[in-house]
């Protein structure tokens, strides 16, 4: 029953209980946000007060609830320190704060001013929620921190041309327009429109070549918020193939079928392999159909289903592994028997890789083999 209580509440959690209640969750958001907004219009009939009011209190009374089930049940999770010091743990904690953030200062600004635009706007801080879920948030400050040279740079471009095309746009425009620019500061407004491309046109030069510095800071502003997004797009997909390396390193080193392939084969594999999450009583390959990858269980179990009596398999374990030596159709179906995490090899990344590495494709014959004398025994 503990166990089943703390998978609603796993980020990472792939069974359909905890899928729901993140529907919940989300679902308890979206309408309060959705509330909020329109609760600003100004032509709402009276009695949306208190529509407003009974779903900001249900809405609030959830990520109550909610706070205070994790705060009593996520620390049973923690091994081998005592359960008052987990839970002072999980206090001082992201998802403690977030929660307490998503709660706390709407609940102190309803008793402080409950007109439209009091009380109801802090419900912005809900989308916060969110964070529990996604692992972007911890790879934002990874890529960050990973690339804060590169991004230290661009910005340092990007204010040298910002204030330089100010300097040089007052300069030039300060005889033609005094009205507008007329400082260095008002100036400046210009130059980061211009330089973003937003373009509000509010200034506008007025001279031929206060138009060609225009010109100028818009392609720059192009230069360099092309180079932001570059900086970013490999720091973010660099960060990934780490991430991703680093967890599949580990689970093929513990498969016993390539303990003795070497660790230059383990990293070729590891890069290779693809992740996949499944809930339970779920088809993960059906009997017939085409086989064109193999599978290696993170966690969960499944069953394959044979006769006279299925196989299990749980963490660690792999299977389908004859596909990648034959090509053959699936000759049994499998199933997953709980909530299960799986890293998949497709045949052709195979392949590709056992022509550079024969060995490989050796180890992998011999365990189909094995297996087939097995299950026809």
């Amino acid at each position: 029953m503990a166990r089943v209580t703390t998978d609603i509440f796993d980020e990472n959690g792939v069974s359909r209980l905890s899928w729901g209640y993140r529907m919940v969750e989300a679902a308890a958001v979206i309408v309060g946000v959705g509330a909020m907004v329109a609760g600003t219009e100004p032509t709402l009939p009276v009695y949306w007060d208190h529509v407003s009011l009974a779903i900001d209190i249900f809405v609030l009374g959830f990520f109550i609830l909610d706070w205070v089930a994790r705060l009593w049940i996520m620390p049973l999770k923690v091994e081998g320190i005592p359960v008052a010091q987990a839970r002072w743990r999980w206090l001082t904690s992201r998802p403690s704060i977030i929660g307490l953030l998503c709660f706390v200062p709407m609940t102190l600004g309803e008793f402080i001013d409950r007109s439209s635009t009091g009380a109801p706007i802090l419900a912005i801080l809900w989308v916060a929620r969110f964070a529990h879920y996604s692992k972007g948030i911890d790879m934002l400050f990874a890529v960050f921190n990973r690339e804060r040279q590169a991004m230290g740079a661009v910005a340092l471009l990007f204010f040298s041309v910002l204030l330089t095309g100010g300097v040089v746009e007052y300069l030039v425009e300060r005889g033609n327009d005094p009205d507008q620019f007329n400082s260095v500061g008002q100036t400046l407004w210009w130059a980061i429109t211009t330089l973003t491309t937003t373009g509000y046109g509010d200034m506008v030069p007025k001279s031929a070549l206060g138009r060609l510095v225009a010109g100028a800071m818009m392609i720059s502003g192009l230069i360099v918020f092309g180079l932001l997004a570059g900086v970013l797009a490999t720091g973010f997909a660099q960060e990934m193939r780490r991430r991703d390396f680093l967890r599949n390193w580990d689970l093929v080193a513990q498969v016993p079928l390539f303990q003795d392939v070497g660790a230059g084969t383990i990293a070729d594999l590891a890069n290779l392999l693809r992740p996949r999450e499944l809930p339970a009583r779920s088809v993960v390959a059906r009997r017939g159909a085409p086989g064109d990858c193999m599978y290696f269980i993170v966690n969960g179990a499944v069953e394959i289903q044979v006769e006279p009596k299925p196989i299990k398999l749980s963490g660690g374990d792999f299977f389908g592994e004859m596909a990648l030596v034959t090509g053959a159709a699936r000759n049994a179906t499998v199933v997953t028997t709980e909530a299960t995490r799986l890293l998949v090899l497709d045949i052709a990344d195979f392949r590709a890789l056992a022509s550079e590495k024969p060995d490989l494709l050796d180890v992998i014959h011999q365990e189909a083999e094995r297996r087939s004398a097995a299950v026809e025994a």
